[in-house]
């Protein structure tokens, strides 16, 4: 790999890293765009309704302060998607060598 397409890798790990925190306004969706789909459609369906109900529960309890419990789950959401390891598999990204693939066409 040669200098000049270093900072471009970079670059472009970077603005997936913020596509998949930006996606986290749907909580889940930004684990799912990182390839942890069970995770992602866990936080969808489960964690993000329970963590909604509990926040409106114990905040009948405590005058409201708990209702930030949602809005701490979805912040923590959209940060885990940010430095979640992506485990798709991209073609625009230089493939790691050795990964099995089409290795009898390497020289």
């Amino acid at each position: 790999m040669n200098a000049s397409s270093t900072p471009s890798d970079r670059d472009t790990l970077r603005a997936e890293n913020n596509i998949a925190a930006w996606l986290s306004i749907l909580p889940g969706l930004g684990q799912i765009y990182k390839g942890h789909f069970a995770a992602g459609f866990f936080w969808m369906l489960i964690g993000m309704p329970l963590a909604l109900w509990v926040g409106i529960l114990l905040g009948l309890a405590t005058a409201g302060i708990a209702v930030l419990i949602p809005i701490l789950v979805w912040a923590a959401l959209a940060l885990d998607a940010y430095f979640e390891r992506d485990v798709r598999r991209h073609h625009w990204l230089p493939r790691p060598a050795g990964d099995g693939e089409d290795d009898e066409f390497q020289d």
